[in-house]
């Protein structure tokens, strides 16, 4: 999130003022590390569901990995050399397939501090969808429509952060667990910004609640079924990379959320 308030400049008057300044000074410290709690506990939540759709998605190069052992030693000695190469290039993807998932996982779940890279959005996009392709129902899919040249600079961890959060809130506003949810990007070289769009067919926010979305705590799920930090958190992540997050939603039809960010080139990354 962006930072609560700047700290005051202080001046060694040495009287109440300068007591004052610096009691202000701690309290904006305190309240920023309280902040940067309540970020990582909405990654832990997020953490939470994707580690068990993550196992199942383990299971099938695990399942397909022992298969292929299984016929391995059946076939040492009098096997066919073709057959027993092309079950351990079989053996051979598969390992790649588990370790690429494992990956996904440490990679978004690494605290860090703040950083910008350059990153092709494309690559970045489909990192995503893999993340949460077991936590959707079956009858919801994801589409994706990004240039492959588009690069950005970003934090590669949080903005996938923000990814993720806004794909789970939109397959859970899926009306019968069924629907679309399609990922846009396009370069504005006119206003010097990338937008990416998430657009979804759910149940869409009522006109009341779209002031509050991006309120910490505010949530229209059940008790027990998300902190209302969710969209807080994105946001705040959003304006760290100088950009905005917005959203426009009709209730029956859908929602669109919009996130505009700056096109710096790689010289200016942190400015």
């Amino acid at each position: 999130m962006a930072p609560i308030l700047n700290e005051l400049k202080v001046l060694q008057t040495r009287d109440e003022t300068q007591s004052v300044v610096e009691a202000f000074n701690k309290m904006i410290s305190e309240l920023e590390k309280r902040q940067d709690q309540l970020v990582q506990a909405q990654k832990l939540s997020s953490l939470g569901i994707l580690t068990s759709g993550i196992a199942h998605q383990l299971n099938n190069p695990l399942n397909n990995i022992s298969t292929s052992c299984q016929i391995l030693q059946e076939e040492i000695g009098d096997g066919n050399p073709k057959f027993i190469g092309k079950l351990l290039n079989n053996v051979d993807q598969e390992v790649d397939r588990a370790r690429d998932i494992v990956k996904g996982l440490l990679e978004f779940s690494r605290e860090q501090e703040f950083q910008e890279n350059r990153v092709n959005l494309e690559n970045l996009v489909i990192r995503t969808t893999r993340l949460i392709a077991s936590q959707l129902p079956a009858g919801v899919e994801i589409f994706t429509e990004i240039p492959e040249d588009l690069d950005i600079n970003c934090d590669v961890q949080k903005l996938q952060e923000v990814l993720l959060n806004l794909l789970l809130n939109a397959a859970q506003a899926m009306p019968n667990e069924a629907g679309r949810i399609t990922i846009t990007a396009a370069e504005d070289k006119k206003a010097k910004e990338v937008e990416i769009l998430v657009k979804d067919t759910g149940c869409g926010i009522p006109e009341d609640n779209l002031p509050l979305i991006f309120d910490p705590f505010f949530s229209t799920k059940e008790v027990g079924y998300g902190t209302g930090l969710g969209l807080a958190v994105a946001h705040g992540i959003i304006e760290q990379h100088k950009g905005t997050l917005s959203v426009a939603s009709r209730v029956g039809e859908g929602s669109v959320f919009t996130i505009r960010l700056p096109l710096r080139d790689q010289n200016h990354l942190g400015d």
